[in-house]
Formats: C-alpha cells, structure tokens, sequence
C-alpha cells in the first residue's frame, strides 16, 4: 500500500530572501564545478549554500561542509527567508518545457510517502502496489546524502516518483487547483517555467491520498535519496516524522513525462583496438557506416520506431556507426537470470554484450564511471551540445562513444515490476525536479 499524506512545507519568503528565481537551484548531482560558486553567488539563501555546501581543507569530523549547512538552515529559519505553511498541503508542481522545438508541460504533486522497503515480491491478492526502483545505485552517493541528512535532519531535494493513474483521478484534482493563481513562478536559465500550487482543502487533501493507496511508485529519479531516507529511518526510529520522505508524484500516463537517452563515452582501456572493435561487433550485429552524425541518427530513430535494438558508434575513423542487433536470443545466455523484458532492453544489450564481452568493462570497472568525468565509462546527458562533446571527446583523449536511443516508459515500468534493476543511467527524465520550492523538516 502506498500511504501518502500532506504536510506543513518551509518555503521562502521572499519579502526577506529576495527573488525566488536566485534561490532555487537544479538538483544537487546536477550542481558541480563552476556552477556551484554561480549559484552561490545569486544569495546568501541559495539552496547551493546547503545542498552543495564546499569541504575545506580545515574541516574536521565535528565541523564541515554538512555541519555548515545545518548552520545555514537553522539561520534562514531564524531570519524569517523560510516560513513554514500553517496547515498541512499538498504542492501542484508544473513545468513548461520544449524538448526539440515541442512545447510541453509536465505536472505532479508534492507530497510525503510513508517509507517501505523496495517491493521484492508481487502481492498474493488485488492489485499490484509498492514501491519500486528502476536503476542500479552506487554507495558513495548514498553516503554523502545521508552526512547532510544526518546533520540538517530534512529533506531538500525532491524524489522523483511515477505511478499509474489512466484515468487521470488523482490529475483531475490537481488540474482544478492549477486553475488558481500559483504560489511560486520561476523561469530558470534554460527556459524552463517552474510553477506551484498548494492544496489545503481537506477534502481534496483526503481524496488524493485515498485515491493513492492502491497503487505502486517506481522510482524515476532519485534511487539514493530514497536509499538515504530508508537509512535514516532505522537510525531514527523514535522520531515519527523520519519515517517519512517528501517526494513529487507524477501520472505515468502524463503527456510530459520525456524519458531522453544517456550516452557512454568508452575511455581509458589499455589494449583498445578500433578494428578489433569493429570485427568483433560484426558477429551481432548489421553494422552500417555514414559520413555524418545526422544520418546516423536519422537510421538510429527508424529503427526505434520499429522496435529494432540499434546504437550509434563514434570511434574517430571518419565514420559514424549504426549497430543492429541481429538476433535477441544471444541475451539469453548472457543474461540468462534475468527476465525477457531486461534483456531485451537497449541497455543491457550495450552493457553486456558490448561493453562487458567485447571490451572488458565489467560490473566493477562501470562502477568507477561517473559523469564528470575518470573511470573507463562517462556518461553523457542526451541534451543540448552533448553529441558534439563527446564527438569532440573521442578526438581528444576518449576511444568511443556509444549514442543511445531512449528507454521507453513502458520498459522501465515492466523491468520494475519484476523487481529488476536496469544498469545505472537507464533514463534521464526531463527535466530535472528542482530544489527549494518545498522542505520538509523533520522533528
């Protein structure tokens, strides 16, 4: 059973804060390098300052970058730049977005989720419900979430959560409360328009959580807050309000909700070898050359639409590649624990029978991965200027690139429901679930 429930949200005030569109930021694994100082710079309340607080070269087990966050915190609470809402809410939250020259327009609500254990099993009777994940996680970040849990005691960035309602129930409540005016508008410097509504009436407030209590959630984005917050939970079980954690939940059925695909930059192998790439990539798959990018993915989208499993290769031989898987079956004993639905997924067919079989990057070697940057595998983001910077990579110091189609809606709800896990960076929803409209303290 998935319990939902309102809550009392912090939110800024911006009679002492200033404008709300130099306080709120982009989620914190989104925050890195430069960013992080621009952000700060905006004011002394932006969410940076707490979610992206810097170490220090003097910090020490009993001050740092988690103890200054909670100082800021404590101090904008105190000042009056966050105000807490007198009655217990729901929060609307819509955003405009154009992805490809298509405007479009994804909405949810904000709410707190009674936490439970990832569903292992499907249930005996009814319906199907729980709450499910969808990606693999690395322990590393689950850590440095849970210093700054463990030190603010609240929840700041949002998790992302999707969850069936084809007949638009839950929708139909929220879209009545858009017709109000919002409580927050901010347009951010990607031109996209973050809005809020809250709902208090009580009777809305208990139609929606009745109306919840028999679905399931998968996890769209956000695996280790969720992580940090079942960590938390044990470790603070006196305190009732731990057992609980502030999420966004969207309609799996909702028009705007866009799943782009994240590419593999391939660096750092030892032995790599571009024909030897090649000849061995020929046992499985139709391989096609092009001299431009743009038919590449012109043959990549033809081959989406009828379902064929195609990648996109970049190795710096003139060349843009399209691989055609030849035969599914070869999934079958690669991944031969998995469900039919996993390993017919386009990333697990990269994963294990490229990346893994064919150049040796097993489970451990992803693991150092990131997207910044190191490790034998970097993920690129399909959006804006990315396919011409890891282009770009490959010419400079990278050995090939990999370009994805999307994971489809359709296939991260399937994998979930066998309590499978797709290989991280499965999805990149956009756009990203922003920091600071709501905050949940925990006490």
């Amino acid at each position: 059973m998935v319990r939902v429930k309102p809550f009392k949200a912090f939110r800024f005030n911006e009679e002492q804060a200033g404008d709300l569109s130099r306080l709120v930021t982009p989620p914190y694994d989104i925050i890195k390098g430069d960013m992080i100082d621009k952000l700060q710079s905006l004011s002394e309340y932006n969410m940076a300052w707490i979610i992206k607080n810097k170490p220090q070269s003097t910090d020490t087990p009993s001050s740092n970058q988690y103890t200054r966050a909670s100082e800021h915190f404590s101090k904008w609470i105190k000042e009056g730049a966050l105000v807490r809402d007198d009655t217990d809410s729901f929060y609307v939250y819509g955003q405009d977005f154009e992805i490809e020259g298509k405007k479009l327009f994804r909405f949810g609500f904000i709410g707190l989720i009674e936490l439970e254990d990832f569903a292992s099993g499907k249930p005996g009777t009814g319906g199907f419900f729980g709450v499910l994940q969808h990606e693999e996680t690395l322990p590393k970040d689950i850590e440095d979430r849970l210093n700054l849990c463990r030190s603010c005691m609240a929840n700041f960035g949002q998790i992302f959560v999707i969850y069936p309602d084809h007949k638009r129930e839950v929708d139909a409540i929220l879209e009545r409360h858009m017709a109000k005016d919002p409580v927050a508008n901010v347009v951010d410097s990607d031109g996209i328009r973050h809005r809020l509504w809250r709902i208090d009436n009580e009777i809305d407030l208990k139609k929606i959580a009745t109306l919840m209590e028999d679905k399931y959630i998968i996890i769209a984005d956000g695996h280790h807050r969720y992580k940090t917050a079942l960590a938390l939970a044990k470790e603070h079980s006196e305190l009732d309000s731990a057992k609980y954690r502030m999420l966004t939940f969207v309609n799996i059925s909702n028009p705007g909700l866009v799943v782009l695909p994240t590419h593999r930059l391939v660096q750092n192998l030892e032995s790599f070898s571009k024909e030897r790439l090649l000849k061995e990539i020929h046992e499985h798959f139709v391989v096609d050359a092009f001299e431009k990018a743009d038919e590449m993915f012109n043959l990549m989208n033809e081959n989406f639409e009828k379902r064929k499993h195609s990648f996109g290769l970049y190795i710096d031989d003139s060349n843009f590649y399209v691989l055609t898987l030849k035969d599914i079956s070869v999934m079958d004993e690669l991944l031969a624990d998995k469900s039919a639905e996993l390993r017919g997924l386009d990333v697990a067919i990269l994963h294990s029978l490229i990346l893994d079989r064919i150049l040796g990057i097993d489970k451990q070697k992803l693991e150092q991965g990131t997207m910044r940057g190191g490790g034998y595998v970097v993920y690129i983001k399909g959006i804006g200027d990315a396919v011409d910077e890891a282009i770009k990579s490959v010419q400079k110091n990278g050995q090939a690139v990999f370009f994805m189609n999307p994971t489809r809606i359709s296939e991260v709800e399937a994998v979930s429901k066998n309590f499978e896990c797709m290989p991280q960076k499965s999805t990149f929803f956009q756009p990203k679930v922003w920091t600071g409209f709501t905050i949940n303290k925990l006490e």
